[in-house]
């Protein structure tokens, strides 16, 4: 498997700043470090982003996934709208619409352990797209619009829907950019679970298995560092089936990539039992 190594495109980690020395972006809630531009993010609630200096990483990425907008920086969407909870859990999603979806139901079921945001802001788009994305804007994900510094007692995450090119080239830099993304959020010292990806099966039904290998890799490398996984891939197939074209959960018929209240409230409950198992210290709190 062919792929290009990006170890290199950008530092580990690089520490956010807290708001007070942040730039408001216009007269918007949201705010980017001092030494970052406010950009227009056309999804973002706020209309907008902080622009990142990416290097090649537009380059790297060319033909796989959605593919970035040429250039070194990338306007990345704000990271949660809101400040972290003093009382409780404060629980960070990070992936695509199909989290987003999730999520509002999820935060209805932990209510009484933990305060639950998404990663990157963002009710209408693609969330945290492709792993080329997660790369360049991670760091802008892991604080609050406002620039905000959050301890999370548990960061749930999940790249794949945006990563459908299923050349060897594709799949590997995939895996690569994946593993990134993986040893930054485990790098934070906090509770860690990858979330696999949810079936598409319209390329299923016609034998591609591009979302079944990417879960393969992923699951290995959640395995490398000892991360527990949350099954959202067979969730879903316990409910519709190993293969199928139309499901009772699925928002359209035939089936694609989204899901109804019922199907958003399936995986809110796969996520809510894997998330209360491991808050740890948050235990107690459980009421259910």
């Amino acid at each position: 498997m062919a792929f290009l190594a990006i170890a290199t495109l950008l530092p580990l980690m690089s520490m956010p700043v807290d708001g007070a020395s942040a730039v408001r972006c216009g007269e918007s809630s949201s705010y980017c470090p001092a030494d970052m531009a406010c950009c227009t993010s056309k999804y973002s609630p706020s209309t907008y982003g902080c622009e990142v200096a990416i290097g090649n990483l537009s380059d790297v990425s060319a033909g796989c996934g959605d593919g970035l907008p040429k250039g070194d920086t990338l306007c990345c969407k704000m990271g949660p709208a809101e400040s972290p909870s003093r009382s409780l859990a404060n629980v960070l999603v990070i992936g695509d619409s199909v989290s987003i979806g999730y999520t509002g139901p999820l935060a209805k079921r932990l209510f009484d352990v933990a305060k639950v945001q998404h990663g990157p802001w963002d009710v209408s788009d693609g969330g945290a797209l492709d792993t080329a994305y997660g790369v360049g804007c991670l760091d802008r994900w892991l604080v609050t619009q406002a620039q905000e510094m959050v301890q999370w007692d548990l960061i749930t995450f999940n790249f794949g829907l945006h990563d459908l090119t299923n050349s060897s080239h594709c799949e590997g830099l995939y895996a690569q950019q994946l593993a990134n993304i993986t040893k930054r959020l485990v790098a934070l010292n906090t509770k860690v679970m990858f979330v696999t990806t949810t079936p598409f099966m319209p390329l299923r039904t016609k034998g591609n298995t591009v979302v079944e290998d990417m879960n393969t890799m992923a699951q290995k490398l959640a395995a490398e560092y000892n991360l527990p996984v949350i099954d959202l891939y067979h969730t879903v197939t316990g409910a519709c089936g190993a293969v199928y074209s139309s499901c009772s959960i699925c928002r359209t018929n035939p089936c694609s990539y989204h899901y109804n209240a019922e199907g958003m409230s399936l995986q809110a409950a796969s996520m809510e039992a894997a998330i209360r198992q491991h808050l740890g210290p948050h235990a107690s709190l459980l009421t259910v």
